[in-house]
């Protein structure tokens, strides 16, 4: 009779322990969904906020209609995509763990992405500045606008550091 009744008591344990681990699960996949969804948001306006900066580089006119070039900004968003879904699995910002008042939002890692979103913006036209007062290595950067591939590849390589930037400010330990 003992034994039935802690091997009952032992299979009730299991499914609470499981249902407790899917509860779990399913709130740091929202967390981690919702972190994401934020991040692709501030990624799109990164993509138009660069296209606003680089004025003599006509981006979404140029590549339309030219599957190259439009594959190249696709796939640089997935990879946008990826570091942003990575970071937000590993360090989601949004409902955060303790129960406070700022329990919706992890204020500091918040401050952070949005803070290093900003310095993405602000080195990508500084260095679009540079490039194009400097004329450093002896290039005009107006010679993007010559072939659509190119501006794909410029646009890419911009979704590549703006994902690296929201990657690290989503990953680095705040203390």
């Amino acid at each position: 009779m003992v034994y039935l009744v802690s091997k009952a008591f032992m299979n009730e344990e299991k499914v609470m322990a499981s249902s407790d681990f899917i509860v779990t699960l399913g709130l740091w996949f929202l967390r981690s969904f919702i972190s994401s969804l934020i991040c692709l948001l501030l990624g799109y306006i990164g993509i138009r906020s660069i296209t606003a900066i680089t004025t003599k580089i006509k981006e979404f006119e140029s590549i339309k209609g030219n599957a190259l070039a439009t594959s190249l900004v696709a796939g640089g968003f997935l990879v946008y995509a990826g570091l942003v879904v990575y970071g937000s699995m590993v360090q989601p910002f949004f409902l955060s763990q303790s129960v406070t008042l700022s329990s919706f939002f992890n204020l500091q890692r918040s401050l952070v992405v949005v803070l290093s979103f900003f310095v993405s913006l602000l080195f990508g036209g500084l260095f679009y500045l540079i490039f194009d007062k400097l004329r450093l290595f002896g290039i005009e950067l107006d010679d993007i606008n010559k072939h659509p591939t190119a501006i794909g590849i410029f646009l890419f390589c911009y979704e590549v550091f703006l994902g690296i930037i929201i990657f690290a400010s989503l990953t680095v330990p705040i203390g």
